[in-house]
């Protein structure tokens, strides 16, 4: 039975998004030697080239063929904790006291 010889896929978009899953999709099928994932690399990628998916969806297949946590690709939000103007003069009033009275 003669091997099947899977090529990587190329595309001439600029788009940086697109740009950026190229490289993640080129690094993980020179990795692998295995056809079958190749060939399913090359599926994901024409895919989000022919936009019938998502990249985050994308990010998320790719990470699943490592058996690597999504996490590392999910997007989210660091919680700002502001204080309320009357509690930041009241702080800035005792930090005011403790520097005046150490001197």
């Amino acid at each position: 039975m003669a091997e099947e010889n899977i090529d990587k896929l190329t595309f001439e978009k600029e788009n940086f998004k697109f740009v950026a899953a190229y490289n993640v999709y080129s690094s993980r099928f020179e990795e692998t030697d295995d056809p079958g994932e190749q060939a399913y690399l090359n599926e994901l990628i024409s895919k989000l080239e022919s936009e019938e998916i998502e990249y985050p969806s994308f990010y998320k297949l790719i990470a699943e063929t490592d058996g690597e946590s999504d996490r590392r690709y999910q997007y989210h939000r660091v919680r700002i904790e502001g204080s309320r103007k009357f509690a930041y003069r009241r702080s800035q009033q005792k930090k005011d006291r403790i520097k005046r009275h150490k001197r």
